[in-house]
């Protein structure tokens, strides 16, 4: 079944939004109770939303202040994917985070259940090039 662009939507700038104020209630709301989230195929894949709040919050620790933009989702059946551009500021320690997420989004109330996402991390604060995000 596919989701709408309104679906789609929705979920990119709230996912962009909650990540950018840190709120991170919201951005777990964002998810199913059951979600499994691929936090980079490096990383570490967390299961449940109270293991998803955990992860975020380490997150926040690590990545400090942080301005988010978000790309404009491509849809794909039950998938959206999209572009982050992150720059972040922890400690006087200027990064940026590029990357880009795969979420497998519900009809019927909107939550993510399955994610993915995979990243760069540049030194620095960096703006995308032309043509980013769409």
């Amino acid at each position: 079944m596919s989701i709408s662009r309104d679906i789609a939507t929705a979920f990119v700038e709230a996912y962009g939004r909650t990540w950018n104020a840190w709120d991170i209630r919201g951005f777990c709301d964002l998810f199913s109770e059951d979600v499994v989230y691929v936090a980079h195929p490096t990383q570490e894949t967390v299961t449940g939303r109270a293991a998803l709040q955990r992860y975020v919050e380490k997150e926040q620790r690590e990545q400090g202040e942080v301005a988010v933009r978000m790309g404009t989702p491509l849809i794909d059946g039950d998938q959206a994917v999209a572009e982050f551009w992150v720059t972040a500021t922890n400690g006087g320690a200027q990064a940026t985070i590029a990357g880009c997420l795969i979420a497998r989004l519900s009809n019927e109330d909107g939550r993510c259940n399955h994610f993915r996402e995979y990243w760069f991390d540049i030194d620095g604060h960096t703006d995308p090039g032309p043509g980013w995000g769409t």
